[in-house]
Formats: C-alpha cells, sequence, structure tokens
C-alpha cells in the first residue's frame, strides 16, 4: 500500500510515459466540432467552384431522361438498368465531393492528434454493462456539457438562418414561376451567404471546445507524487539501488586508479588538498597523462601509495590545482600545463640521475 500522504488529489502532469499509455489506450485531446467544421467547410468550398458545374451535370442527365422517356425501356429489366446506368452517373458527378469529405473527415482528426490506431476502445470491458456505471454516465459532467452544447449550437444556427432567411421569404414568393435555370444561381448565391456565416460560428465553436476538451484531458491524465515515483522506479530503477550502483563503479575505478599510482613519475600536490600522479612514456603518448588524481582523502591515499612505491612527490600548490581541474584520468595534460610539467619531470630525473650516481659511488 502506497503512503497516505502519497495518495491524494492527482497534481502532477503527466510524465511522457503517462502520455503515451494514454494515446496507446486512444485517449487523446479531441473535439467532434473540429472534424465537422473540416467538413462543412470541404463541403462549402466544393459548392462553391463545383457547384454550377454540378448542377448543370445532374440537369443534363435529368433532362435526357425526360426527353428519352417514351423510348426507354420501362419494365422491370430495363427500369433495373435506367436505375443503374443513372446511380453510375450521379456517382461520377457527385463521387469527388463525397471523396473530398472522407478526406476532410479524416484531416479534422489527423490536425488535432495526428494519425491514431488503437484497437483498445473496441475491446470489452465489463463495465460498459453494468447498469450503475451506466447511470453515471448517463448523468456524467460530458454528458451535461455535450447536451448542453448541442442546445447552444442548435439555438444559435435557428436564430442565424431565421434572420437570414426572413428577407428571402419575399423573393422566394416571386420566383416560383421563374426558370429553374434562374432560381438555382440565386439559392447558390444566398446559400453560400448562410454557410459563411455558419461556419464563422462553428469555428468559434471549434476552437473554444477544443480548449475545453484539452483542458478537461490534461486533467484526466494527471497523476498523484506517489504516481510519478511509481513510474520513475518503473522505467530507471529504485532510486537506492542506482545510488548503490553508482557507489559500486565509483569504488571499482577507485581502485583501478590506485593501481596505477605506483606507475606513475611523479604525483604533484598543493600539499594537503589536491594530488595528481603523472606518467610520461614516449612510446605511449607524446605527451604526460594523468593516472590518478582526487582531493581530499583520496589525495592522502595517492601520496600514501606514491610513498610506499618510491614515487616522487612534487609540490606544486597552483599545478596541482590547474591539472585536478582540467583533467580526468587517462586525459593527456593541456598544451598550456606542457612547460610546467616539464619542469617537474626534468627536475624529478635530475635527482634520480643523482640518486643514482650516488648510489654507484657507494657502491664497493
Amino acid at each position: 500500500m502506497p503512503p497516505q500522504d502519497e495518495t491524494g488529489e492527482k497534481t502532477e502532469d503527466a510524465t511522457p510515459r503517462q502520455r503515451e499509455k494514454a494515446r496507446e489506450e486512444g485517449r487523446v485531446a479531441s473535439s467532434r466540432e473540429v472534424g465537422t467544421l473540416f467538413i462543412l467547410t470541404t463541403a462549402t468550398l466544393a459548392i462553391y467552384f463545383f457547384g454550377p458545374y454540378m448542377t448543370r451535370r445532374l440537369l443534363g442527365l435529368f433532362a435526357w431522361v425526360l426527353q428519352n422517356l417514351h423510348t426507354i425501356d420501362l419494365s422491370t429489366g430495363g427500369a433495373a438498368v435506367l436505375l443503374r446506368s443513372m446511380f453510375v452517373q450521379v456517382m461520377l458527378i457527385l463521387g469527388p465531393v463525397f471523396i473530398a469529405l472522407v478526406v476532410a473527415a479524416v484531416a479534422g482528426w489527423v490536425f488535432q492528434f495526428g494519425f491514431l490506431f488503437s484497437s483498445r476502445p473496441l475491446q470489452f470491458k465489463g463495465d460498459r454493462i453494468n447498469p450503475i456505471e451506466g447511470a453515471k454516465r448517463l448523468f456524467s459532467w460530458r454528458l451535461l456539457m455535450e447536451t448542453f452544447k448541442s442546445i447552444f449550437k442548435f439555438s444559435i444556427v435557428a436564430i442565424v438562418c431565421y434572420y437570414l432567411f426572413k428577407p428571402l421569404l419575399p423573393w422566394s414568393a416571386a420566383m416560383v414561376d421563374s426558370d429553374p435555370l434562374q432560381i438555382i444561381p440565386a439559392l447558390l448565391y444566398h446559400g453560400m451567404r448562410i454557410a459563411l456565416f455558419l461556419l464563422l460560428f462553428l469555428l468559434i465553436v471549434a476552437v473554444a471546445d477544443y480548449a475545453f476538451q484539452r483542458w478537461e484531458f490534461e486533467k484526466s491524465i494527471r497523476m498523484s507524487r506517489y504516481e510519478v515515483k511509481q513510474e520513475l522506479k518503473e522505467t530507471e530503477g529504485d532510486p537506492q539501488i542506482r545510488a548503490r550502483v553508482r557507489s559500486i563503479r565509483q569504488q571499482q575505478l577507485r581502485q583501478r586508479m590506485m593501481a596505477e599510482v605506483p606507475t606513475a613519475e611523479v604525483v604533484v600536490t598543493n600539499p594537503t588538498h589536491y594530488a595528481v600522479a603523472l606518467r610520461y612514456d614516449p612510446v605511449d603518448r607524446d605527451a604526460p597523462h594523468v593516472v590518478a588524481l582526487g582531493r581530499g582523502l583520496i589525495a592522502q591515499r595517492i601520496k600514501e601509495i606514491a610513498t610506499e612505491n618510491d614515487v616522487p612527490i612534487y609540490e606544486e600548490p597552483w599545478l596541482a590545482r590547474e591539472l585536478y581541474r582540467t583533467c580526468y584520468v587517462g586525459d593527456t595534460i593541456p598544451v598550456d600545463l606542457w612547460q610546467a610539467v616539464a619542469k617537474v619531470l626534468a627536475y624529478i630525473r635530475t635527482l634520480d640521475r643523482k640518486r643514482i650516481a650516488v648510489a654507484a659511488g657507494a657502491a664497493p
């Protein structure tokens, strides 16, 4: 059981993993109004650009049927052939518009959350047939908002249509006896005016609804602090275990570093806080490199190992600090420190030659 103080209100923003899980389950921020806006906008543009053409084609088709009605076989088989032929012709005329509407419907959803396919929403869940859960959904906040939104939209659309159609009533009565070919362009014109007003209104509704759906979605995927900690453990491991592993690795690196101290030519110190062990092998590298470094207790241990293995210790505070600040174990020393290190190595090698000479002179 999680601690009581960590299971309270979900106040933390969703982590990337939480968002990914919600997307896998098909839960994303989406608004039906945005999809409807895409479809109606596409339909309006199609009618505006292709409406006259489709009208002429359809009128031509029906005129041909009426003109040749006396020659058409209207038996059972002939009527079936005629209907099939007319259906094909109508689909050829209106088909591109239908395809455009389908593409617009898909684009409306892709625009909101990208391409997404999830079978999770189709899986059977017991709570869907639970009457108690069904009653909760029936009186849920979401359903109330959807109902209010539908009533609001219907009211606005009805009011807009009333005020736009009202001035057209006298015109409609006068156009009853007019030629249909004259009525159709006028109907398209007034229909486009109404469509533009409705699209503007729907745009406002779609933006507001998407903002609300986004806010509600973000609220639904929030996490408690306990859930964030649990996810962190699942994805990155227990912090205590990671700290223990890091400590073991540091200890192993320190042991390997200390094992290299006896191979150093000199240990540069400051003399109490820093210690840097250097080695120079012309065959291996063009410049001296660091085999061990440390501060505090580690520096003391490096000096102890150097003393035990007769590695010279050279006190140069500023050089020790600079080497510690600019180098890691295994690094070649920076170019701007070559001269200073070369002087140290030259001094150490001079002492070695003197010690060797003294030892040789003292030998019998």
